[in-house]
C-alpha cells in the first residue's frame, strides 16, 4: 500500500469508526470519509474487522514507538524519573489522540475472533508496561505486593478513557490541579517509595 494511501485510511477509518463506532459504520462510508474509491478499499482489505484491527494496530505501534523514544534517553535505575515520563507520554497521547482512545473503548470487539487480534495489537504495549513495573518493584520504588498484569491494565484504562472525561466535562484535561491529582493518583496507586525505605516499616 503506498504512504499516502496507507495515511487515507487510517486517517479516515479512525474517524469514521471513532464517530459512529463499528457496528453503525460500513465500507462504503469509510471510502467516502477517507476520500477514495471503495474498490481501493477493498484492495487492501477484504472486510470492515480486517480493517478495524489494522487501524488499531497502526495507533498502537505509533503509541509504542512514542513511549519507546521518550524512555530509551532514561537509565532503568531512574525509576522515578521513568514513572513521570510514561506518565506525561500517557497523558500527552490521550490527549492528542482522543479520537484512537475512543476507538480502543468503543463496542466494536464482538466476536472471540476479534477478542484474540485485539490482543496481539495490544501485546506490545502491555509487555513493555509490565517490564517497567517489574523492574520498579524489584529495585524497591514500586510496591511489591501488586500484581504487575493487574496494575499495567488499570494504569492502561486509567488513561484511555481520559477523552471521555473530555467530552463530559470539557477540556479540562491539561489543567495543573487535573494533571497533579492524576499523577498523585498513580504515585499512590504504585506505592511509590524511595528505594532505601524498607516496606515493613510501613507495616
Amino acid at each position: 500500500m503506498k504512504k499516502q494511501t496507507q495515511e487515507l485510511i487510517f486517517n479516515g477509518a479512525l474517524k469514521a469508526f471513532s464517530e459512529r463506532g463499528y457496528n453503525e459504520t460500513n465500507m462504503e462510508e469509510i471510502a467516502r470519509v477517507c476520500g477514495i474509491a471503495k474498490g481501493t478499499l477493498y484492495y487492501n482489505f477484504k472486510n470492515k474487522q480486517e480493517l478495524y484491527i489494522y487501524i488499531l494496530k497502526m495507533g498502537m505501534e505509533q503509541f509504542v514507538c512514542r513511549i519507546r523514544e521518550v524512555m530509551d534517553p532514561i537509565p532503568r535505575e531512574h525509576v522515578v524519573e521513568r514513572v513521570e515520563q510514561l506518565i506525561k507520554v500517557h497523558y500527552d497521547f490521550t490527549r492528542e489522540e482522543q479520537d484512537f482512545c475512543r476507538l480502543l473503548t468503543s463496542k466494536g470487539w464482538v466476536s472471540q475472533d476479534q477478542h484474540f487480534d485485539i490482543r496481539q495489537v495490544l501485546a506490545d504495549y502491555f509487555q513493555f508496561m509490565e517490564a517497567e513495573i517489574d523492574s520498579g518493584k524489584g529495585q524497591g520504588y514500586i510496591s511489591p505486593t501488586l500484581d504487575t498484569q493487574t496494575t499495567a491494565n488499570c494504569l492502561f484504562g486509567l488513561f484511555i478513557f481520559m477523552p471521555m472525561r473530555i467530552i463530559v466535562w470539557g477540556d479540562t484535561s491539561n489543567l495543573p490541579e487535573v494533571r497533579s491529582t492524576v499523577k498523585e493518583f498513580i504515585y499512590n496507586a504504585l506505592g511509590l517509595k524511595a528505594p532505601n525505605k524498607s516496606w515493613s516499616d510501613e507495616l
